[in-house]
């Protein structure tokens, strides 16, 4: 993948589920006063010797550029992590950091000063996607795996979990975990597709979300959501639909972006599952205590 083919949002969109998946709790957008472009923050929690946790503070910021990132633009957003208490910045660029950027980079980090100043540069960012090929897959990225089934160990081991999960001693199974396990199959066989044959090296096939594809629970008169895949749409609402034992409340607020209300937090397995649908979808997923927001990944809503 050429990351200066992504726009701007994608790259952002990029970083976040890499971020995501690497551990980053509590990830938000944000939009300081002299940035256009969205940021993400977020917390990092870190073992020491006596099995306590401490947390850290990160504040990322994505420069998809062709150039170097220059010391004026490093340091202004140094000012603001500074001001906001971040106790590390990230900066995440599809270039890299000029030699006078670097330089003062390793003085400031020298002097013990917060936030920490830590850089990912395009060679970076490729060696995280080769951990995560689900994420590099859904960006449309070539992996150097050798077998594309490994894209997919993580959301296989999810469906086992759930197929396991029933037996024949069971007189009776909810149609709620019916429903999950029909959605994410289907999901899961979906995706294998899209990245078999001619297809094998690629990214995946997004398909659109029809009016009869919404599930019977689903008040679909008050959203629409054509422009989000199918297939990931209906996985990540059957699963909130299975762990609630109630049809999730949506709230759209654009075609791209839709607020999902939940009756409390997500605890860290049911994250870790969401975030599995989220790397096979065209969606970014934003969990925020008692609320989750999905929003396109790729501007789908022009078609």
């Amino acid at each position: 993948m050429e990351l200066l083919s992504l726009s701007s949002t994608e790259f952002e969109n990029l970083t976040f589920d890499i971020v995501t998946a690497l551990g980053l709790r509590n990830p938000v957008w944000r939009t300081p006063g002299s940035d256009k472009g969205r940021d993400i923050e977020g917390d990092y929690f870190i073992s020491d010797l006596s099995g306590q946790y401490q947390r850290q503070k990160w504040y990322i910021e994505c420069k998809r550029h062709s150039s170097s990132v220059d010391w004026p633009t490093v340091w202004n957003k140094i000012s603001y992590a500074e001001a906001h208490n971040a106790d590390i910045l990230l900066f995440v660029t599809s270039s890299t950091l000029s030699p006078q950027a670097l330089d003062q980079v390793e003085a400031w980090n020298s002097g013990n000063k917060k936030p920490i100043i830590r850089f990912w540069g395009a060679i970076d960012i490729y060696g995280k996607l080769n951990l995560y090929p689900q994420i590099a897959k859904k960006y449309g990225s070539k992996t150097e795996l050798n077998s594309n089934i490994e894209v997919f160990v993580p959301s296989i081991e999810f469906l086992l979990k759930i197929t396991n999960s029933l037996s024949p001693d069971i007189a009776e199974v909810s149609q709620e975990r019916l429903w999950l396990l029909h959605s994410f199959s289907e999901l899961i066989s979906r995706r294998i597709s899209d990245t078999s044959g001619e297809n094998a090296s690629y990214g995946f096939c997004f398909k659109g979300h029809a009016e009869t594809d919404y599930f019977c629970w689903v008040d679909a008169t008050k959203i629409k959501l054509q422009y989000f895949d199918k297939y990931s749409t209906r996985a990540i609402l059957a699963y909130l639909f299975f762990i609630f034992k109630n049809a999730p409340i949506i709230i759209q607020e654009t075609l791209s972006l839709i607020h999902i209300l939940l009756p409390r937090e997500l605890i860290t397995s049911e994250i870790k599952h969401v975030n599995i649908i989220s790397s096979l979808s065209n969606f970014t997923i934003n969990i925020m205590q008692e609320k989750i927001i999905l929003e396109l990944t790729k501007g789908q809503e022009n078609g």
